[in-house]
């Protein structure tokens, strides 16, 4: 009897946290495959933990980091642990990133490296900042871009972002 008591208690309390976004999922609505609209925002749905039996928009875009002419490996396993997935992670360190997310949102570059924890904008890429004698300059579809952190994400995109010295 005292088992089954605490088992609705538990199931009450895991309700009532995800209802309130304690785990990561924003809403209830969310958590369960609804729409959240525009009470969560891309920014906050990017850094939240999601399933994949709640992907209603899968798109790969392909990410690449050049560092004074070296090519960077883009991590295994960003935006995944044993605990959470969030929508835009990766899985294996070829650069690309996988947008796996239970709604449809423009999801951009910079939510990516804030779900990495990276720096990035027009003036610093990693631990690299644009100075008196270096650049960073973005290509899309290798056509140059400055869209930099405001970049939104389309299926199979190329992105190359170069940090290098100025000519």
């Amino acid at each position: 009897m005292k088992n089954k008591r605490n088992k609705t208690i538990l199931t009450i309390v895991l309700a009532v946290a995800a209802g309130f976004g304690l785990l990561g999922f924003g809403s209830i609505k969310q958590f369960f495959g609804g729409s959240s609209g525009a009470l969560v925002s891309t920014r906050s749905l990017a850094m939240g933990c999601t399933l994949d039996m709640y992907t209603r928009f899968h798109i790969h875009p392909r990410l690449r980091i050049v560092i004074n002419g070296a090519e960077q490996i883009i991590p295994a396993s960003i935006g995944v642990s044993p605990s959470c997935m969030h929508p835009l992670h990766t899985h294996d360190t070829i650069g690309t990133i996988h947008i796996e997310s239970p709604e449809q949102r423009d999801f951009t570059l910079g939510d990516f490296f804030a779900v990495w924890n990276k720096p990035f904008d027009k003036s610093q890429v990693l631990d690299y900042k644009a100075d008196a004698t270096h650049e960073i300059v973005m290509a899309v579809g290798g056509q140059p871009s400055d869209a930099y952190e405001n970049l939104i994400f389309k299926d199979n995109q190329q992105i190359v972002i170069e940090y290098k010295s100025k000519k």
